[in-house]
């Protein structure tokens, strides 16, 4: 029994005890040659940690994945929603409601539209829009809306006639001097005094001449019914023929409005007192000077007399203010 308990087996070796020898608290430690006592307890916090990097890179994949399936199943519906919508039927257009139009009609409003009418309500250009209907030499502004479903509203500021522009033809001219329409059959309408002297001439001359008379128009107003043609001279004076006897004035430099309308309340005692006159001059300032034929003019001092007295006396007086006498050279014109 001793021998047996004594004699090592074979299977088993004897224990090698290690004397281990603590490390002096002086002396630093080697990181190498001895590592730290908890290292083996950080390996498989190391394992874990690459696992779990792993996993998040795999579910931001996916994530991505999903919302970017959701994201084109989103364009999808929008896009087919939108082409239902454009091809729909019932946002085509198929009104215009015009207003502020005195002479264009609305078919001609609706030719001016172009293929507006019949398209998509939703897919008009609406500045093209404006741009054609202002491209209208009879409209001066021009707002265009959209009335859901299928209806169009305009609403548009005419050009308004002031004159009738002689030059090669007569044309239509508002109260900028600008060109509107040719004056014929579906213009005969408008009985609108006529600007002559802009026939022959440059461009820039023409809107200055245009201007003139243009302006003689809008400052006697309400007046300008009286007046039958407005010429405009090379000198720049405006020679205005009245309806009715056709008297002709001269008229000066702005403002026109007074002269006009003083002349107009002397006008039946002028007419009375000068009927052989050949125009009345209203450039001087406070005076009315009537210009009569030579035979009906007294002569000057100095020259043979004349059969036919003056019409009328250097001294005569109108009540009214402005001074009616034969012209003479010497007199002192408005604005001299």
């Amino acid at each position: 029994m001793t021998d047996r308990a004594s004699t090592p087996s074979p299977s088993r070796r004897p224990l090698q005890r290690r004397l281990i020898v603590p490390p002096s608290p002086d002396l630093p430690l080697d990181p190498v040659l001895e590592p730290l006592e908890d290292a083996p307890f950080l390996r498989p916090e190391r394992r874990t940690r690459v696992r779990q990097r792993r996993r998040g890179w795999t579910y931001r994949t996916v994530l991505a994945l999903q919302l970017g399936a959701a994201l084109l199943i989103a364009v999808s519906a929008v896009w087919t929603g939108y082409s239902k919508v454009m091809a729909s039927e019932r946002l085509r257009v198929g009104k215009v409601e015009v207003r502020g139009g005195h002479f264009l009609s609305e078919g001609e409003v609706r030719e001016l539209l172009g293929p507006a009418v019949g398209e998509n309500i939703l897919s008009l250009d609406i500045d093209g829009l404006k741009s054609r209907l202002r491209a209208s030499p009879w409209v001066a502004d021009a707002t265009v809306s959209r009335n859901l479903p299928d209806t169009v509203r305009v609403e548009i500021r005419e050009r308004v006639p002031l004159a009738l522009a002689e030059m090669e033809r007569l044309y239509l001219m508002d109260g900028d001097g600008a060109l509107i329409d040719i004056y014929g059959p579906r213009t005969a309408g408008f009985d609108l005094p006529i600007v002559r002297g802009l026939a022959h001439v440059d461009a820039e001359v023409r809107r200055d001449r245009a201007g003139r008379a243009v302006a003689l128009l809008r400052d006697v107003g309400e007046r300008a019914v009286e007046i039958s043609e407005v010429e405009v001279q090379p000198s720049g004076d405006l020679r205005v023929v009245l309806r009715g006897a056709g008297e002709v004035v001269l008229m000066g430099a702005p403002p026109y409005r007074s002269r006009f309308a003083t002349f107009l309340e002397l006008r039946p005692e002028l007419h009375e007192r000068c009927p052989r006159a050949e125009y009345f001059d209203l450039r001087f300032r406070g005076r009315i000077y009537a210009k009569e034929p030579p035979e009906a003019v007294g002569p000057r001092p100095g020259t043979e007399a004349s059969p036919v007295p003056a019409a009328l006396p250097d001294t005569h007086e109108v009540p009214s203010g402005p001074r009616i006498e034969p012209i003479h050279a010497d007199a002192v014109r408005e604005g001299g």
